[in-house]
């Protein structure tokens, strides 16, 4: 898994905000990042499930706040 899907996905278990316009409007929440189709695909078909399947698998890279601002 890709870095910047890494941050999405941290960015989507962190922000409520974010996380809803993900599951409402995938396109306008990607926007901006650089992801290969298969990475956009995966993000766009995310939903409160497999999201919280992914947030597992990461553990303690997003709870311990890999990213600064996040977690």
């Amino acid at each position: 898994m890709s870095d910047t899907v890494i941050e999405i996905i941290a960015r989507a278990i962190n922000d409520e905000d974010f996380r809803n316009l993900l599951f409402s409007d995938p396109a306008k929440a990607l926007d901006g990042y650089t992801l290969t189709d298969e990475e956009r695909a995966l993000l766009s078909n995310l939903d409160e499930e497999s999201l919280a399947t992914y947030g597992g698998e990461l553990g303690e890279r997003i709870t311990k706040g890999m990213w600064p601002g996040i977690g």
